[in-house]
């Protein structure tokens, strides 16, 4: 089947770049998804019949975080720790691994401008959509780039913190995920360049590089980080990069 847009009940040919080079990737690589555009955007169909397309909020989940810091303070969020969030100073954050902009979305909550990276065209495509639909003020400091992590590090723009999470198996996770991170799993699947984009992060002279993992899974590399650690997640921070 490979790549099936449908619009209006119709399905149709590829009109942008980004539908093009996805069809060409599922062609190669013998890929077969489902992208439905409803209500200005594209909506990915599931793997399995009874469960429900879904698609990336932008707008309502800014909203929704936002909501949560009036109750809960910012300060207290681990993720705004390990990115060096302090008092009114927001830095400025490089996204390595954008995925479905669920950290990325919460950058932008904090109140930061976020560069954002995602390779696999599928995911892109989604990402590309959602921000064509988005309307909140905040979404305009989000600067997304369809590409490789490794190829953008050449070129990446100046930025205070690098932040990665790659791909992996959690060793934590004792039940099925939730729909859109296993259609996510299964489509993309692991990150095997992990060890070559954390090697070229830390070589990008940043205040921070903080990396993603599992709370009882191993840190990439030898270095000791700076750890800050939730029950099922943590952030490895690497410091005194520049």
């Amino acid at each position: 089947m490979g790549l099936k847009l449908v619009k209006e009940g119709a399905v149709i040919s590829p009109q942008s770049p980004s539908e093009s080079k996805l069809q060409d990737f599922c062609e190669k690589t013998g890929l077969n998804c489902t992208l439905e555009w409803i209500n200005g955007q594209y909506w990915i169909h599931s793997d399995r019949p009874n469960e429900n397309p879904f698609t990336i909020h932008i707008d309502s989940e800014i909203e929704r975080h936002l909501e949560y810091f009036k109750k809960s303070s910012l300060q207290k969020e681990l993720l705004a720790k390990s990115i060096g969030i302090k008092g009114p100073y927001r830095p400025r954050v490089l996204d390595l691994s954008a995925g479905l902009l669920g950290d990325t979305i919460l950058f932008l909550s904090f109140g930061c401008e976020v560069h954002a990276v995602e390779r696999h065209p599928m995911v892109s495509l989604l990402i590309e959509s959602a921000l064509q639909n988005a309307r909140h003020p905040l979404a305009a400091r989000l600067h997304f780039t369809p590409a490789d992590a490794l190829e953008f590090l050449t070129h990446a723009p100046d930025v205070d913190v690098i932040y990665y999470d790659p791909m992996y198996e959690d060793p934590n996770r004792r039940t099925s995920p939730q729909k859109e991170m296993r259609l996510f799993r299964t489509l993309v699947g692991s990150d095997p360049d992990t060890d070559l984009v954390f090697a070229a992060a830390k070589k990008k002279g940043v205040r921070r590089f903080v990396v993603k993992r599992p709370r009882l899974s191993q840190s990439i590399g030898d270095e000791k980080p700076l750890v800050y650690e939730g029950k099922s997640t943590r952030y490895d921070v690497y410091l005194g990069l520049t």
